[in-house]
C-alpha cells in the first residue's frame, strides 16, 4: 500500500465503556473499522484519543473517574500493542482528580508507553489554566509531553439554546481552553509541553484581532506572553478535523505557520475522505500539503514513523 497520510485525531472506544461515551457512531466502532477506514484513504498511521467527554463525567466520584480512565487507557495501549505499525496513543487524564491524574501520567508513559496525553477543553466548571491543575502541567512539562486538547461542553453551556454542542460549543470551548492556558501563564511556564488543539483552533483564529486588542489593555500581559499574543499562538499545534475548508484554514494560516498544522479526521464522527478532500481546496502547495498530511505529525509523534512506508 502506497500509504503516506497520518491522522492525529482518531477516536476509539473500549467495548464496555461505549454506554458512558455517548451514542451514535461509537456503538458501531471497532478497531477493524478504523483499519478499514485508514486503508481506504491511504492513511498509514493514526494517533488514538478520547472523543468529547460527556458532561456528566465531571459529576462522577473520584473512584469512578480513576477506574474509567485506567480502563480507557489500557484498552488503547492494547490496540497499539496489537498493531504498533498503525496506532499511537494519547492517554486520557480526567484532571479533576489531581493526585489520580499524576499517577495516571506515570502509568501512561512509564508502563503503557503512551505517545502523549489527552485532556478535555474543560472539566465541568473549570478550564485547564485553573491553578488547581498546576501540578499536573508541571509534571507534563518535566516530561516534555505532548498534550492533546479535545473539546467538550462545560456545565454552563450544556444544552444551551437547543443547538447541537458539536456545532457551537466545541469550537468556543477550544477558544476558552487556549485563552485559559495563555492568561494563567501555563504556556509561558511550561515551555517543554507541545500543545495540540483540535478543529483548526475553533473560533480562536477568527477572534484574533479582538483578543489581541484586549491584551493591550491587560495589565502585566508581558508576564504571561513575553513575546506577545501572536507569538504564543504561533507556538501551538492544530489539527484540521472538521475544519478542512478555505475559511477555517485561511483563518488558521493567518496566525500559525503551516508547520503547526496536521491532518485530523474526528473518525468515526467524520470520515477521513471528507477531511482529506477538504484540504485540497485550501491553497496549500504540494510540499505544504505533504507537511500537513504527514511530515508535521512525524516530528511530534515518533511512533507513527513505524507505519510509514
Amino acid at each position: 500500500m502506497a500509504a503516506y497520510r497520518i491522522d492525529v485525531h482518531h477516536h476509539f472506544y473500549p467495548p464496555d465503556l461505549k454506554d458512558v461515551l455517548g451514542g451514535g457512531p461509537t456503538r458501531a466502532w471497532t478497531p477493524q473499522a478504523s483499519l478499514e477506514e485508514m486503508d481506504g484513504n491511504e492513511v498509514r498511521s493514526v494517533a488514538l484519543s478520547a472523543s468529547s467527554i460527556p458532561t456528566e463525567w465531571w459529576r462522577r466520584d473520584t473512584a469512578w473517574l480513576r477506574r474509567t480512565v485506567r480502563r480507557f487507557n489500557e484498552y488503547g495501549a492494547e490496540m497499539v500493542k496489537d498493531r504498533p505499525d498503525r496506532f499511537g496513543l494519547f492517554a486520557f487524564l480526567s484532571m479533576r482528580d489531581v493526585e489520580g491524574s499524576l499517577e495516571e501520567i506515570a502509568y501512561a508513559f512509564d508502563t503503557l508507553k503512551a505517545d502523549g496525553i489527552g485532556i478535555a477543553t474543560s472539566f465541568g466548571d473549570k478550564w485547564p489554566g485553573d491553578p488547581e491543575f498546576t501540578p499536573i502541567f508541571d509534571e507534563l512539562n518535566r516530561r516534555h509531553s505532548l498534550v492533546y486538547v479535545h473539546p467538550t461542553v462545560p456545565f454552563c453551556c450544556d444544552g444551551l439554546i437547543g443547538i447541537n454542542s458539536s456545532m457551537v460549543e466545541y469550537p468556543f470551548d477550544t477558544c476558552r481552553a487556549i485563552l485559559s492556558l495563555l492568561f494563567s501563564g501555563t504556556f509561558a511556564r511550561c515551555r517543554d509541553i507541545r500543545f495540540v488543539f483540535c478543529h483548526s483552533g475553533g473560533v480562536l483564529p477568527a477572534l484574533t484581532g479582538r483578543i489581541e486588542w484586549g491584551t493591550t489593555r491587560r495589565e502585566n500581559f508581558a508576564a504571561v506572553a513575553p513575546e506577545g499574543y501572536r507569538a504564543e499562538i504561533a507556538r501551538l499545534h492544530f489539527d484540521t478535523a472538521n475544519a478542512g475548508n478555505p475559511i477555517a484554514i485561511g483563518a488558521l494560516r493567518a496566525v500559525v505557520p503551516v508547520s503547526r498544522i496536521m491532518l485530523g479526521s474526528d473518525y468515526p464522527y467524520c470520515g477521513l475522505a471528507r477531511n482529506i478532500e477538504g484540504l485540497q481546496g485550501c491553497g496549500f502547495t504540494e510540499d505544504e500539503l505533504a507537511a500537513v498530511e504527514r511530515d508535521n505529525a512525524l516530528r511530534l509523534v515518533p511512533r507513527l514513523k513505524n507505519g510509514v512506508s
